[in-house]
């Protein structure tokens, strides 16, 4: 079931980003930003565009850097530290007249990572000692999120995006628990 939901996420963005390069609509609406937390867990950059015009249906592909924790909720004491380089695919739609817009979207983030991880449990036979286990793996992971803003686009071309990204966490081995990064701040500069 996730697998075919992330299929069709990433199906859908890179159809949609398809069509839009085709189209090659002129008067469709794009621009670069710089984004801290959010998707990206700590900084990247996205392209954005909408299909037509400065509001409506639009895409966003961003490239960053991430930091964050794998999901250990079975074990007590477990420290699991995850870094990489993630692209997040996401469809948005604005709202809005003007200048100021309703920002609402969905994606999914796809990544590869870097895992350091070191777990301590209870020694068998010994009463009040530990062991411990630490390793390190690299490997594919994603997320998937929704996206709730508010974007400010000048007329000069400066754009402000804030807003909340929360993530929806699904339990197999590839999912990553985003923790409480949902946050983001985006400057950037229409094209």
């Amino acid at each position: 079931m996730m697998k075919n939901l992330v299929t069709l996420l990433i199906s859908l963005c890179l159809g949609l980003c398809a069509t839009a390069q085709t189209a090659a609509d002129s008067l469709a609406e794009r621009s670069l930003s710089l984004e801290l937390q959010g998707v990206h867990n700590l900084v990247g950059i996205n392209f954005d565009s909408r299909f037509k015009g400065n509001d409506g249906l639009g895409y966003r592909v961003g490239l960053g850097y991430a930091y964050g924790y794998s999901d250990f909720t079975f074990i007590v004491d477990a420290s699991d530290k995850i870094q990489g380089v993630a692209v997040p695919l996401e469809i948005n739609y604005l709202l809005g007249k003007r200048n100021s817009k309703l920002e609402l979207g969905a994606g999914v983030s796809l990544g590869y990572y870097w895992e350091r991880y070191a777990i301590t449990y209870p020694a068998p036979g010994k009463a009040g000692s530990t062991g411990r286990i630490q390793g390190h793996e690299n490997r594919f992971g994603y997320f998937t999120f929704g996206n709730i803003g508010y974007r400010l686009q000048t007329k000069r071309g400066f754009q402000l995006r804030v807003g909340w990204a929360p993530s929806i966490n699904f339990k197999d081995k590839h999912c990553l628990h985003r923790g409480l990064w949902a946050s983001y701040i985006s400057f950037g500069w229409r094209l």
